[in-house]
């Protein structure tokens, strides 16, 4: 065989744009031979060792810009290596370099006389019909073993398990369906949880899951449902924060038709639309007294009494509660009562924070990277600079705020590689971000008073110090119990 790709000579202007010495530099050039995997060009003055951006300028379609690698220079020109780009330039290199096929009766791939031009080449088999929109789609299925095996002698066993985990999970949707995959991680805190939910899973005890803001506790939630019995049942989650307080009893245990204003139907609340599954109830340490007095008479003979009615309902269901405050203290100032605590105290699982996961931190980012990757169908990478920078960050919004900066990363990189500045994270000051160590609540309570005098007392800007969001900011200074006084 011999040519994967057509080449033919050209004459195209353009532009090539590499790093030296931190500065991004441009030389003109001339691409005076093209074909989809390679070209021969006129004027490049520099050895470049690394990838490298060209920018040909296509008549009829503009510059469009491809990542290079430099084979070899010679006194003819330098010849360089294209990789793939997204579809649509590929497309419009390809009908540059069909527009200027030079008429002949042999075969452009490997010269085995055939000028048909309808079907494939007798010699080599590849497809010669030139004039067919989808021809490019089809060379490219056609060649595709041959440069996989091109690349295969660069890679090692790990890139190779690599490209056939890609192949059957984000291409053929060859999911592993053990509920463990909505976790990602190694640290031991991790393991620990892990550990946690496959014991505690199969029964029917009620858990309490503790952690800060945006560690996962609705994730491990879906997870303890999932490996449950009850699994075909629904999963129902509440944000007990989220709801006024007025409008909450009604939404967690239903209403009948002319209960209150407003109540033109009867309507079943989140008990009973749980029932035969499992009832996750998030940040249950905000819930009103008169609800804990309701849960826990609940929880003693699973019966929901809806509002205006005077018939209770048997209702099956498996609680799941989470917060981010000290229960302990809540207690201790009599906001929460005991008796309701050694009820969902069953059984505790303690989500660890982000800044003591390790290097579970670049696993997650890389995660999200290829989920935003898949969904867009545009696959990016992280500079080494960026992921010392997830390394090194102190994460205070967790797995959410890691989450949103590698999303912000996608959309803001201009090429194929995420650097910490479009993840904003080379603007964080080290003297004003918490401390990457577990703080003692005392000392974490001095910080975030710290912080409101550095903003005047502005929450919003507050949060955006301490790159966590304004509901976030807010459960700090509940947990807390920062009171205006302390914010003089």
């Amino acid at each position: 065989m011999g040519r994967l790709d057509v080449r033919v000579r050209t004459h195209l202007d353009s532009t090539v744009c590499y790093l030296a010495r931190e500065d991004t530099l441009e030389e003109r050039v001339t691409i005076r031979e093209l074909s989809l995997s390679g070209a021969l060009v006129v004027g490049l003055s520099t050895q470049l060792s690394e990838l490298f951006a060209i920018r040909p300028v296509l008549p009829g379609t503009g510059e469009v810009e491809l990542l290079a690698k430099l084979v070899r220079q010679g006194k003819g020109g330098s010849a360089i290596r294209l990789y793939y780009s997204d579809q649509n330039t590929m497309q419009a290199l390809w009908e540059h370099i069909r527009d200027h096929l030079p008429p002949t009766s042999s075969c452009p791939y490997c010269g085995h006389p055939d000028d048909s031009r309808e079907g494939s080449c007798d010699n080599c088999n590849l497809y010669l019909n030139f004039s067919k929109k989808n021809y490019l789609e089809r060379h490219i299925e056609n060649t595709f073993a041959q440069r996989l095996n091109i690349r295969l002698s660069r890679l090692n066993l790990e890139h190779i398990q690599k490209i056939i985990h890609f192949v059957d999970s984000k291409l053929l949707k060859i999911q592993h369906r053990s509920p463990d995959r909505e976790f990602i991680g190694t640290s031991p805190g991790m393991l620990t949880v892990f550990s946690m939910l496959r014991k505690v899973a199969p029964t029917e005890m009620s858990v309490l899951l503790l952690g800060e803001s945006g560690t996962g506790k609705e994730v491990t939630a879906r997870s303890l449902h999932t490996l449950s019995g009850r699994r075909d049942g629904p999963f129902v989650a509440v944000n007990c924060a989220a709801i006024p307080e007025t409008l909450l009893e009604a939404e967690l245990f239903g209403y009948e038709k002319g209960a209150f204003t407003g109540a033109y139907a009867t309507k079943k609340g989140k008990f009973e639309s749980a029932d035969g599954g499992t009832l996750f109830l998030d940040e249950i340490g905000d819930l009103p007294a008169t609800l804990q007095a309701k849960l826990l008479r609940f929880l003693e003979d699973r019966l929901v009494q809806p509002v205006g009615s005077a018939l209770s309902k048997k209702i099956d269901v498996r609680i799941v509660a989470a917060t981010n405050c000290d229960l302990q203290l809540s207690m201790a100032q009599g906001r929460f009562r005991t008796d309701l605590f050694y009820r969902l105290n069953s059984f505790t699982i303690k989500l660890p924070p982000l800044r003591e996961r390790g290097d579970d931190k670049v696993r997650l980012a890389t995660y999200f990277l290829e989920k935003f990757s898949r969904n867009e169908n545009r696959f990016m990478e992280f500079s080494e600079e960026a992921l010392e920078a997830i390394r090194r960050h102190p994460w205070p919004g967790n797995v959410r705020e890691l989450e949103n900066k590698v999303r912000r990363g996608f959309l803001m990189a201009s090429g194929r590689v995420i650097d910490p500045e479009c993840m904003e994270l080379d603007q964080v000051d080290p003297a004003v971000v918490p401390d990457p160590e577990p703080k003692p609540a005392s000392a974490q309570r001095d910080y975030v008073i710290k912080v409101l005098e550095q903003n005047g007392y502005v929450i919003a800007k507050a949060a955006r110090q301490m790159q966590i969001s304004r509901p976030s900011m807010y459960a700090l200074i509940k947990k807390h119990g920062i009171s205006r006084d302390d914010m003089k």
